[in-house]
């Protein structure tokens, strides 16, 4: 077979084109009887689309590089061949100094579509049989990318100036690290052209390229699926920024008087801006197969065909299996699915928990089609995701086959000013509750613009006479509902202060200073300011909570303010576990206490002793010590631990209880699906522990590495009592068990609506 074979990358490079020359190497290796021309560009000419250089003679050039080469070192480059190559029309110059097995390159000064061109027409005496566009570094998945590719481009041009069929081919790289081992290139080689010969053995007729892309994970082997995928229709932000004026150098005067300056427009895509689109949506709204995007995302092999014309082709849908496979889970009518990304935190510790207790199961990385019939009756499937991830239709519609990690509505506990409504109500109607004196006084203030601020508080008149009440002494502290990772919270006491603070929402001038200096301590300032903003008319709901002026300090640890970080595990409808394993989070600085005569509400440097948020702390040299144990804080007595336990028990109790009875329209625990919460406490210096808010999809990578084992263990905990009871089979029953970490607060049967 005579296959002509480009790219967008260019030629043998460390930097720009590391993937070629393993590429090349494998072929030469695995199909020796194919006839194999490399034209690629002269240099990398990414984002070219299928362009040419209108008007611009090209110029060839030639380098050699051996068959068994282990870097990029090549000979050349040369005006002319340094070899006879086997039907090629150009003439040729014999150099000793080149090995005859060499591989020869040819350099063109144009795009990969005149490589292409200029390869399929003016090299050769025969025709070729096949164009190879790649492996391109990086993805070519979604409008955004495809249409931009030079790779997809150079495919293009061999369907529309030489009808011939043409596979672009990607490499897709995850979390910025596009270097690969020599192991895993021979095997995304190997993939690509598994996936190559299928394709050309088996060619659509409504077919005139494919675009495929192969991830570069070291999960990728022979059992990684390969999915046909339609294009996700995404679209670009603006990719350049501006405009810049530029000066001249000797402000040189033009004939107006005026100084001669240009303008400029930098070069600044914002890569993952894109993936919010929602255009894909409107064409796709009813569909059942992943895009190009979401299963490379899943770490899969994609296969998108497409017609020469940018519109993707969409009969060809599901799985495109390339050899049979007998598949365990169809045995067994259950299969468990993790589609988080297998790089991160939490991972490890659950998959190792899964097959741990779910030995028999398969973990596949992606949620599969149901199949109809008798089968969707029968079938079980686990599913452990991101929410975006999770089917929430099938989560109603198949309560005895698809169970997942998240509940569809739970407001009431997870939004702070919904919780603060939840308790309130539910208070009204429980005084004795534990959640009477753990929760501290809040109100509620819906603001769009900070000129409203004053009517805002007339609507809320309960808010403004506590405010007004300078008399109390009181300090408060004001949240976003909807923010997290500590982003917009500020400490307040009059209603002055107040409207400070959000007026310095709309004033970015106003929320930090600048600094020369370069000291690490600075830049830690910096960056907890620069996290700490806030865009009021993005937010609009407010909670305001009497902020507790007594935190419990430690003299080891600095005096510096914590607060407790407790996993909550719900289970279907519903059970409450409170795992006792607990972390203390600390400050980033000693506590100051407040004075109202020196305490800026609008210097964000003042907050750094008061809010416990590890996540603005990511520059913060001690930051292993700010994220601790509970159990090892050995200042605290073992009889104080012991009762912060049981009050964070009693008030997990009646909180959930608050949510599922008196605010069940935005709490609604469901049989078939479980959550872990990750809720915050505070510690008075009475030891009286006060609840602050409820997480959803926690945070869990702030415990850190050294309290891994911390996760491991709950992961263990929540796989045996969560998950393995929905298997319940033979050999497979996990008993009901009780953990002396693990502790059952709430065994309840909701009202069925």
């Amino acid at each position: 077979m005579r296959v002509l074979i480009t790219n967008d990358d260019g030629p043998l490079s460390d930097q720009f084109s590391p993937y070629i020359r393993p590429f090349i190497q494998y072929i030469k290796k695995t199909y020796p009887d194919w006839e194999i021309t490399i034209c690629v560009p002269h240099v990398q000419k990414s984002w070219v689309g299928k362009a040419h250089l209108a008007g611009k003679n090209l110029t060839a050039q030639f380098i050699y590089s051996k068959l068994d080469a282990e870097d990029n070192t090549f000979w050349g480059p040369f005006i002319q061949p340094q070899l006879k190559s086997k039907n090629s029309k150009l003439p040729y110059v014999l150099n000793a100094e080149i090995p005859k097995d060499a591989i020869e390159w040819i350099l063109i000064d144009g795009t990969p579509a005149s490589c292409v061109n200029i390869g399929l027409h003016l090299l050769s005496n025969d025709q070729f049989d096949l164009v190879l566009s790649g492996p391109n570094v990086g993805r070519n998945t979604s409008a955004a990318y495809i249409t931009s590719s030079g790779t997809v481009g150079g495919a293009m041009e061999s369907v529309i100036s030489g009808n011939t069929k043409a596979i672009a081919i990607s490499w897709a790289y995850f979390n910025g690290l596009k270097d690969a081992s020599p192991v895993l290139m021979q095997m995304a080689s190997k993939r690509s052209l598994d996936v190559i010969d299928h394709l050309v053995k088996n060619w659509d007729s409504k077919t005139d390229l494919y675009s495929i892309n192969i991830p570069l994970v070291e999960t990728l082997d022979d059992d990684t699926k390969v999915y046909y995928a339609p294009i996700w229709e995404n679209r670009w932000t603006p990719i350049f920024n501006g405009p810049h004026i530029n000066l001249e150098n000797n402000f040189a005067e033009i004939e107006d008087g005026n100084e001669s300056s240009s303008i400029s427009f930098n070069w600044a895509p914002k890569f993952g801006a894109h993936n919010d689109s929602i255009h894909y949506k409107n064409e796709y709204k009813d569909r059942t197969a992943l895009t190009d995007a979401e299963v490379i995302e899943s770490k899969m092999i994609s296969v998108t065909p497409m017609k020469a014309t940018f519109k993707g082709v969409n009969h060809l849908l599901g799985e495109l299996k390339l050899a049979q496979k007998e598949n365990s889970s169809l045995k067994t009518n259950s299969l468990v699915v993790v589609s988080i990304d297998p790089m991160e935190y939490i991972y490890k510790p659950l998959t190792s928990a899964l097959k741990k207790y779910l030995p028999q199961l398969e973990i596949v990385s992606s949620l599969p089609e149901f199949e109809s019939g008798n089968r969707e009756n029968r079938m079980k499937i686990f599913h452990y995701g991101d929410y975006e991830q999770l089917d929430m239709d099938k989560l109603m519609e198949l309560p005895k086959n698809y169970y997942t990690n998240s509940y569809i509505y739970r407001k009431a506990l997870i939004r702070k000013h919904f919780l603060s409504h939840t308790i309130q109500t539910y208070t009204a109607k429980h005084p004795d509750s534990i959640l009477k004196k753990a929760y501290l006084e809040s109100f509620t203030i819906d603001l769009d613009y900070a000129e409203f601020l004053d009517d805002a508080l007339d609507e809320n008149w309960e808010l403004r006479q506590e405010l007004e009440n300078e008399s109390k002494g009181k300090w408060w502290i004001v949240k976003p509902s909807m923010s997290d990772k500590g982003q917009g919270i500020r400490v307040f006491k009059t209603i002055q202060d107040l409207q400070a603070i959000f007026d310095s929402f709309d004033d970015e001038d106003s929320e930090a200073e600048e600094s020369g200096n370069d000291d690490d301590d600075d830049d830690a300032n910096a960056e907890f300011m620069d996290n700490n903003k806030v865009n009021i008319s993005q937010l609009r709901h407010f909670i305001i909570q009497e902020y507790s002026t007594n935190p419990l300090l430690l003299p080891s640890m600095d005096n510096r303010k914590f607060h407790i970080r407790c996993y909550v595990v719900c289970k279907g409808d519903l059970q409450v576990f409170v795992y006792d394993r607990i972390l203390a989070l600390f400050a980033a600085k000693p506590f100051v206490p407040l004075d109202a005569n020196t305490y800026s509400v609008t210097d964000l440097k003042n907050l750094e002793c008061h809010l416990t948020n590890t996540c603005l702390q990511s520059k913060n040299k001690d930051k292993d010590s700010s994220v601790l144990e509970f159990d090892s804080l050995e200042e605290i007595p073992d009889d104080k631990k012991l009762n912060i336990k049981e009050q964070i028990h009693c008030i997990t109790n009646d909180v959930f209880l608050a949510a599922v009875n008196v605010n069940r329209l935005n709490f609604q625990p469901l049989p078939n699906a479980f959550e872990t919460y990750g809720v915050d406490f505070l510690v008075d210096s009475d030891y009286e522990v006060k609840l602050l808010e409820i997480n959803a999809f926690p945070d869990f990578k702030q415990t850190g590495k050294d309290l891994k084992n911390l996760i491991d263990e709950l992961f263990d905990h929540t796989v045996k009592y969560c998950v393995a009871p929905i298997f319940k089979e033979g050999n497979n029953k996990i008993e009901d068990g009780v953990d002396p970490n693990f502790v059952k607060v709430i065994d309840y049967t909701s009202n069925d609506w």
